[in-house]
């Protein structure tokens, strides 16, 4: 026999042997697992209950019951409060589509080739006013935000201006700076601004 022939003898049975060895270790652990398993199984009856937190339980005499009337007034607040939150975003929305409709409104008269010149003009002047307005009113309620109050809305009807902000009440001081504001940023006599709160 040559030793070229021995070689491969001796590599194939040296490949066996490590299958045997890999086949006899994986029944091995397989034994094992089914007399974990078993074990398992005798220890633990399916149905059973099991205990799986030690902590005690709270005694109920402690707990605190709080009656429906409570707990519908509480949800009646917050109903409240987050109404009032939308007050001045849904205030805001109104004004701006209200000024978007008036501006539509213009520049149908501005396409017409019904309208006359004049009244163009006049048109295109009343876009350029609600525009600035529109800005004005923007900047006034940046610059009311800015010192102190949560929100604003302001509203503008003819030379009387609306000014509504976002808190449960308003010294003197703070009514002198929204004055001051709007007089500035709208040119409005003081005498045509009205200042309330909302909580």
């Amino acid at each position: 026999m040559s030793k070229e022939k021995i070689k491969q003898f001796f590599l194939i049975g040296f490949a066996f042997f490590l299958i045997m060895l890999g086949y006899w270790n994986y029944n091995l652990d397989n034994n094992k697992e089914l007399e974990v398993s078993a074990e398992v199984t005798n220890d633990i009856n399916i149905g059973d209950v099991q205990l799986v937190n030690t902590e005690p339980v709270e005694d109920e005499s402690n707990i605190a019951l709080v009656p429906n009337d409570e707990l519908n007034e509480e949800k009646n607040i917050n109903e409240k409060m987050e109404n009032n939150d939308n007050y001045f975003e849904e205030t805001k929305i109104e004004r701006d589509r209200m000024y978007s409709e008036m501006i539509e409104t213009y520049k149908e008269i501005i396409e017409s080739e019904k309208t006359p010149e004049d009244q163009k003009a006049i048109a295109v002047q009343e876009i350029t006013n609600i525009t600035n307005k529109k800005n004005e009113i923007m900047i006034a309620e940046n610059l009311i935000k800015n010192k102190g109050f949560e929100n604003v809305v302001i509203l503008i009807n003819n030379d009387v201006v609306n000014v509504v902000v976002k808190s449960s009440s308003l010294s003197q001081e703070q009514i002198s700076k929204i004055q001051n504001i709007i007089s500035r940023e709208l040119n409005i006599e003081i005498s045509n601004i009205n200042i309330s709160n909302k909580k």
